[in-house]
């Protein structure tokens, strides 16, 4: 008997020794395969983070390049626009090109300038006018008797050799030639490939600095220029622009982290590869990642090589989390190691978040800055073209006359634009407020109509408004215009002529509903949800003769919710369309 207890107390001590041994090794193998586990979305989730950021990076970078070139574009047609206004001396184009601060706001621009087309009729009296004008011999240098040349005539800032390049003809480059001919055969800008500057024509030197040029076509006033053939007969020269390239690129690149960031940029010139910029990385880790990207800017490509220290892109705690997550999940209990990686995929969640958020954030920054610097070169465009149809330059053609209000309109239409997206940066960054003064909403709706009376009869709309006398309302007076003006925009726009447009404002309860009804095109059931959608335009019988960026409805509803209201419609394909705007009073003082 005491043997028979003897052995069970033996089976006993090896079970329970046999439990203490094996459930720790189960218990450590399941943490140690939960952690690896962990440990491998972790570091899948930290390649994922590293090439979001890398993408990020790339697609600034190429909005900037495009942004750069874009800013010297409006120079480029800003000097056509000088000099298709009135006649040309050496002093009113220092003048002009002086206004721009070339140093201060566009360091990378060396030279604005004019070349002049030239018969060998006219070349004797034309160099003979510059010789007086800069007050020496001019002649014309690279010459190829017999035929045409493109001289340049007039540049600034001068320096201490521009006279001796005065004269130089630009077809003797074939650089400069190739640029040339694109941009007067396309009535466009072209860019050069990279190209040495002229230091000095008279000598054959042309050692003043790798750059490349822009280029924009004038031509003879009142000419036609809807063909290639007639604007190579009709052209005269170009306005041109020439900018260094390693400066151009370090003002473009002027942001990133240069330390971390190895850029070469190159383009295709005679069928090989060249570098036009370089930037090595200071202080990589040794690990990068590698992209290529291509930017076509004006008629030129180029192919952007990147390297990004792949440790830069994150933080060190992101780097280290897939190593800590198997130590921390080796030396804890299973229960801890679940909660970790509960908690790790909550944290990996939550920074995605972080990410969208932070690149919805830049993207509607960025729009906002890009669009504040699209509408000053526009507006200052609108400025010079009214002082021009005002007179300011001189006399004008009937024809010139013409041509620069349909110019004008069109700017005007930019701007609109241009603010519309403006607008609606604000709205999606939370940055409109309300500015509410007491008016009358009855004389703003007739002030619109009658603003827009014009257009409704050009379209030849019969209007019809049925309006209460007196609508006295604390309200922001601008942002509620902005929606009326829409919605009576949208309804001519949409009508064929012959239609009718009903325009109501009436009063019910405590607030005002303005109807703007159409006989228009209309939009089907289930077009309509997709009518307050940002950048949203569906496809009619009219969409091909309006044009629109698809904000305005979408601007129309959130300011009116902004005033707690609201809009709602109501519409049928092929025979019209009804908006009502919902807006209370909130009269409190009235």
């Amino acid at each position: 008997m005491v043997e028979v207890v003897k052995e069970q107390m033996k089976t006993w001590y090896r079970g329970y020794v046999s439990y203490l041994t094996v459930t720790p090794i189960l218990v450590t193998v399941a943490i140690i395969a939960a952690s690896i586990i962990a440990g491998a979305a972790t570091a899948r989730n930290l390649d994922t983070v590293q090439s979001q950021a890398v993408d990020k990076q790339m697609r600034e970078n190429s909005l900037l390049i495009q942004n750069t070139f874009s800013s010297y574009e409006q120079i480029i047609w800003s000097e056509v626009g000088r000099i298709n206004s009135a006649p040309l001396d050496r002093s009113m184009w220092a003048s002009f090109v002086n206004t721009y601060r070339l140093k201060e706001d566009f360091p990378a621009i060396t030279r604005l300038g004019v070349t002049r087309i030239l018969s060998s009729d006219e070349q004797a009296a034309y160099m003979s006018d510059l010789s007086v004008q800069y007050g020496q011999d001019v002649q014309v240098k690279n010459d190829t008797p017999g035929s045409a040349t493109n001289i340049i005539a007039f540049s600034s800032p001068e320096g201490a050799t521009t006279i001796n390049n005065i004269g130089y003809n630009i077809l003797s480059s074939p650089n400069r030639k190739a640029a040339t001919d694109r941009a007067t055969d396309n009535n466009a800008v072209a860019m050069s490939d990279q190209t040495e500057l002229l230091l000095d024509a008279k000598k054959q030197q042309t050692t003043d600095g790798a750059a490349f040029l822009m280029y924009a076509p004038y031509y003879r006033q009142g000419a036609p220029i809807d063909t290639v053939e007639q604007r190579r007969s009709a052209i005269q020269g170009h306005a041109f622009a020439s900018f260094k390239t390693q400066k151009v690129f370090e003002q473009i690149f002027e942001r990133v982290d240069h330390s971390h960031i190895a850029i070469n940029v190159s383009t295709k010139q005679d069928g090989k590869d060249r570098t036009v910029f370089s930037s090595e990385a200071t202080k990589q880790s040794g690990s990068v990642i590698t992209r290529l990207q291509t930017v076509n800017v004006y008629g030129q490509t180029f192919t952007i090589n990147y390297d990004f220290d792949k440790n830069f892109l994150v933080s060190n705690t992101q780097l280290t989390a897939p190593l800590y997550t198997i130590l921390f999940g080796s030396l804890v209990g299973l229960l801890v190691g679940t909660v970790t990686f509960f908690f790790l995929r909550g944290r990996y969640h939550q920074v995605l978040l972080d990410k969208e958020r932070d690149v919805t954030r830049a993207k509607d920054e960025l729009l906002s800055l890009a669009s504040h610097q699209l509408r000053t070169p526009a507006t200052g465009v609108k400025q010079y073209m009214g002082m021009v149809l005002q007179g300011f330059a001189g006399p004008i053609t009937e024809v010139q006359e013409d041509m620069l209000s349909k110019a004008y309109k069109s700017n005007e239409r930019q701007l609109r634009v241009i603010n519309d997206i403006l607008h609606l940066a604000k709205l999606d960054l939370g940055r409109i407020v309300l500015a509410k003064t007491h008016f009358d909403l009855a004389d703003l709706i007739a002030d619109v109509i009658e603003e827009q009376s014009r257009d409704i009869e050009t379209a030849h709309l019969k209007l019809t408004t049925k309006i209460i006398k007196k609508a006295p309302i604390h309200a922001d007076k601008h942002m509620l215009r902005m929606v009326v003006e829409n919605l009576v925009s949208n309804a001519i726009k949409y009508t064929d002529p012959g239609g009718k447009l009903f325009i109501q404002l009436r009063q019910r309860g405590d607030g005002y509903y303005i109807i703007v009804k159409d006989s228009g095109v209309g939009v089907g059931a289930d077009d309509i949800p997709q009518l307050f959608k940002q950048f949203s335009r569906i496809q009619n019988a009219r969409s091909h003769l309006v044009t629109g960026t698809g904000v305005g409805l979408y601007l129309a509803r959130h300011l009116t919710q902004l005033h707690d209201g609201d809009i709602a419609v109501e519409s049928e394909l092929g025979k019209g369309s009804s908006f009502m705007v919902y807006i209370p009073k909130n009269n409190e003082s009235l």
